[in-house]
């Protein structure tokens, strides 16, 4: 059962433990994601020193979980067709995108070329190419990339018009306020390491399993809805 349809308000009485099981399962991948994001290493300026192996481990799983967790807040829109959930579902795929590229080049190119530099046992002879694609002014790891910036931006638009949308169909402030201060997280604490990936995608899966767990306030429009309350 999808629970921000109208027609749902009276089935969200079903038992605790069904709607526990949908608040679980919709914010599993922003929450897999916040718990991942606490081991990202810091490398620093020091990319031939880092834990390559966490590195690409992280990467390698991060990089589906980005698609995912838009996907998470995209699916509270569903039904919605107003202009503020169009233009989070529009956000979240700039969002996905943008972090896809970008952690792709920045985090498995570069952490390949790493591991191809010490298994090549001249590492130093890697170091150019390595920080061609580190410092790359689009998809680099370090300076403000282009892509990661966009990606930024584009997630901190579709979790606001994502909880406009939501608050207009009638879910609770909380939960709604919630997920639009948590898109904006990392304007604080840039970059999806520790601190702001953990704060930005743990505050966003709590919001949506929040989401999925309360009953939704009645709007005036939806009190007046035949068999939803007062005729």
């Amino acid at each position: 059962m999808n629970i921000f349809r109208q027609d749902a308000f009276e089935g969200l009485s079903q038992d605790p433990a069904v709607r526990i099981r949908h608040a679980a399962l919709a914010g599993a991948a922003p929450a897999a994601l916040a718990i991942l994001e606490i081991f990202h290493p810091h490398p620093g300026h020091h990319l031939l020193a880092m834990n390559v192996h966490t590195w690409l481990t992280v990467h390698y799983i991060q990089v589906p979980l980005f698609a995912l967790s838009a996907f998470s807040v995209a699916a509270l829109v569903d039904t919605q067709t107003g202009v503020s959930a169009q233009l989070c579902r529009m956000a979240l795929f700039v969002f996905a995108l943008c972090f896809v590229v970008f952690d792709t080049a920045a985090g498995l190119v570069v952490g390949s070329l790493v591991e191809a530099a010490h298994a090549s046992g001249t590492p130093a002879a890697w170091q150019a190419p390595i920080n061609a694609v580190w410092t790359h002014p689009i998809l680099g790891g370090t300076n403000h990339p282009l892509l990661a910036l966009i990606g930024r931006m584009a997630l901190s638009i579709g979790t606001a018009s994502a909880a406009v949308s939501l608050y207009c169909a009638g879910r609770p402030w909380r939960p709604v306020l919630l997920l639009a201060l948590s898109g904006c997280v990392m304007y604080v604490f840039p970059g999806h390491s520790w601190p702001g990936g953990p704060l930005t995608f743990g505050g966003i899966a709590v919001a949506v399993g929040w989401l999925h767990w309360v009953r939704p306030r009645m709007t005036l429009a939806q009190w007046n809805i035949p068999g939803l309350g007062r005729s």
